[in-house]
């Protein structure tokens, strides 16, 4: 399974502003539309969503694919998980959502059992509005090739790379083949996912548990007690939020944004 994000702006000043706003870790790889952003292998279908809307704030648009061997998944400038264009069958599309979330037992059991109640063929309005979007953004890009390209679910074979292609994006089609082929996966590899540790909330509800017990035992006034509730609650977000930092702003720049000319098969610039 392989992700892309693709977005207009250029990779020096989109690597600056992902540095600066936390944004990552990714592979950034320049093209001549703009820039194509490669997640690290582990990173999870929303965490691949939120990071592509970050990068839409900071350059007014951007794209993510998501794909395998059977199924593809394309998010066109929206920030909703439900409105994507999708190739392949529906059993392919419900292995590659597995498969993206890393979904367990129970959320492949909801997936499988919700699936008979949504379409999941984008709706015409939203592929008009999608494409419209593209091509504001990069004039360049087609529209009747991409269009016909999306309303071909059935055909999922390098479904991502076709439809680049069919929009005027053909190096941003060159890199979705060649991350097929690997080509990147020795500079993606060392990347963390995107996902900050978790542990404090996992410490969060046993110290209030404890607190309260303290309260009645000792038989402590409630003000006091709600008074270390805020407490903890201000240090829990203090130390998310400084764990989320780590992730990227925090770290070398070339190190959690390296900057790769895939298209080259080159190793990754200083």
């Amino acid at each position: 399974m392989r992700m892309l994000i693709w977005t207009p702006l250029n990779a020096a000043e989109l690597q600056q502003a992902m540095h600066s706003g936390n944004v990552g870790p990714a592979a950034l790889v320049p093209v001549q539309s703009g820039t194509v952003l490669l997640p690290p292998p582990a990173t999870k279908l929303s965490e691949a969503a939120y990071m592509a809307n970050r990068v839409r704030k900071i350059a007014g648009g951007a794209a993510l694919a998501v794909w395998n061997d059977a199924a593809a998944f394309l998010y066109l400038f929206t920030t909703s998980i439900g409105r994507a264009s999708m190739w392949g069958s529906r059993e392919a599309v419900l292995e590659l959502s597995a498969q993206a979330k890393q979904s367990g037992p129970i959320g492949r059991f909801f997936d499988r059992t919700t699936a008979g109640l949504v379409n999941l063929r984008e709706k015409e309005k939203w592929q008009l509005d999608a494409i419209d979007k593209l091509t504001a953004l990069y004039p360049a890009a087609g529209r009747k090739a991409p269009l016909e390209r999306i309303r071909d679910f059935s055909n999922a074979d390098q479904a991502i790379p076709d439809f680049f292609r069919a929009a005027g994006l053909p190096e941003v089609a060159q890199v979705a083949e060649l991350t097929e082929q690997g080509r990147a996966d020795g500079v993606l590899q060392p990347l963390e996912p995107p996902r900050a540790q978790m542990w404090p909330l996992a410490a969060f509800l046993p110290l209030m548990v404890l607190t309260a017990l303290a309260t009645v035992l000792l038989n402590i006034p409630p003000v006091v007690y709600y008074g270390i509730g805020a407490a903890l609650v201000a240090l829990l977000a203090t130390v998310l939020v400084v764990l989320r930092r780590r992730l990227v702003r925090r770290k070398p720049i070339n190190t959690v944004l390296p900057v790769i000319p895939v298209t080259q098969g080159a190793v990754p610039t200083d």
